[in-house]
């Protein structure tokens, strides 16, 4: 969990691969993987007109951004959605004419092939060769170096802490990696499901996406005077947990926290079920409609925890109605320019980097070049990626987060995600950070909803 929300159960299985696949990688390709996408000559216009710039990548009539995600090899399910998140958000605004008179278009859609050296090449490439003004970034080999000394505005999807520190660099929710702010979000959950003995399980510390976060849980909400019953942070990935449903069952556990990747959060359901074991189930991973499709009975009243980001359902579900525009905005763009990943998690990402883009390249004004559309960047306080997410302040987000933590919960009832634990058409709980009496609190501003 990071900062006032977090991604970090969309990459548990990825970053689980990679001490594999870098072992097993084929050396790069003498040729990078380039794809060009290009728009239509008409020119953007809108009122004052374009200023002139000097910065790499920028036209009187365009802007040029570059991706570089895994979009083969074996990561490729994981980090592929960056690029169709970002140009959605950009068709979007360049049929409304862009942002003083220039269109962003991704140039130069890059492929690491799940390869480290790869994606270094790439780098090189979108920056060195391609000469774009930011670029996009959803890899599990992501490296700071030389995006920070080229002071290149770079955006994506947080994998790891090397998005931390560096002012010009943007990961989707904050660049941070903290695990402390979700625990009284955690402890409102089991307060408001009556839980009274808590199990957890995750990946060991090989898989630190997992350890971190649910050995945080445990140790933290222990502190606070809740009954662990249960700690299992030694699990394996692609494992069997029947004996944990066992040790879970002698030690009178009814409420199970999981921070194990979908396909093992169904396998432990299978097991809690033949068991017979009457446990509610909290994930941080799972909230993908294919999945509940092909497992929706061992699937039944599972909550998975999204932390700062809108449900998708929020935009369709009519008790919400116009609640949030800017989720049904999102779904919308998505259906009509990348319809394959509109419940993409990363394409998510994607479309919040590209808001945050275009957010930072208005706000910079006539001067645009990097360091001042970076500059810009780092003055907003609120940003919600159009109102997706709870608000990101990007004065601290680089080192720390703010406080309340604010998320958002669904649960699985037949075949759908429903929207719960909050009140009214608000999808978000906010608390303090007080565990041991996690009351809500009213949202900040900004948030969406309120």
């Amino acid at each position: 969990m990071r900062g006032p929300r977090g991604n970090w159960v969309l990459t548990v299985a990825a970053l689980a691969l990679v001490a594999g696949v870098s072992a097993a990688c084929s050396s790069p390709s003498s040729s990078s993987s380039t794809t060009t996408t290009t728009t239509s000559a008409t020119t953007a216009t809108t009122s004052g007109g374009s200023s002139s710039s000097s910065a790499p990548g920028v036209s009187k009539t365009q802007i040029d951004v570059a991706t570089i995600s895994s979009k083969t090899g074996p990561l490729a399910g994981y980090f592929d959605g960056i690029s169709p998140g970002m140009n959605a958000y950009f068709q979007m605004i360049n049929a409304k004419g862009g942002i003083n008179g220039r269109k962003i278009v991704i140039t130069a859609d890059l492929d690491d092939g799940g390869s480290p050296t790869q994606f270094t090449q790439q780098v090189h490439t979108a920056i060195d060769q391609d000469h774009v003004f930011a670029v996009g970034v959803a890899s599990a080999w992501f490296t700071p170096n030389y995006f920070v000394a080229t002071n290149t505005p770079t955006y994506g999807y947080n994998v790891s802490s090397n998005w931390e520190t560096a002012p010009n660099l943007f990961a989707a929710g904050g660049s941070t990696q903290f695990y402390s702010p979700g625990v009284p979000s955690l402890a409102h959950v089991i307060k408001a499901t009556g839980s009274k003995s808590v199990a957890v399980i995750s990946y060991g510390q090989s898989i630190a996406a997992s350890y971190d976060a649910c050995n945080a849980f445990a140790t933290q909400l222990k502190a606070a005077g809740y009954n662990i019953s249960f700690v299992d942070v030694s699990a394996q990935l692609s494992g069997a947990y029947a004996s944990d449903v066992q040790r879970m069952q002698q030690a009178g556990s009814d409420m199970l926290v999981s921070c194990m990747e979908g396909s093992d959060d169904i396998t432990l359901a299978r097991d809690i079920q033949q068991y017979g074991l009457k446990i509610k189930q909290v994930w941080f991973n799972g909230y993908d409609q294919t999945l509940l499709n092909q497992y929706s009975s061992v699937m039944q009243g599972v909550y998975i925890n999204l932390n700062g980001n809108v449900p998708f359902e929020a935009g369709t579900a009519p008790k919400y109605g116009n609640t949030y525009p800017g989720m049904k905005q999102y779904l919308a763009a998505m259906k009509k320019y990348e319809p394959a990943f509109i419940y993409n998690g990363v394409a998510f990402q994607g479309w919040q980097s590209a808001a945050l883009l275009a957010q930072g390249i208005q706000a910079a004004g006539a001067n645009l070049t990097q360091a001042a559309v970076v500059n810009a960047t780092n003055k907003i306080t609120d940003f919600s990626g159009g109102g997706v997410s709870t608000p990101v302040n990007w004065t601290v987000s680089h080192t720390s987060f703010t406080e309340p933590n604010c998320t958002a919960n669904v649960q699985v009832q037949g075949t759908t995600f429903v929207p719960v634990l909050a009140t009214g058409k608000q999808v978000f709980v906010c608390v303090g950070p007080n565990a041991r009496n996690p009351v809500p609190v009213t949202p900040p501003v900004g948030t969406p909803g309120a």
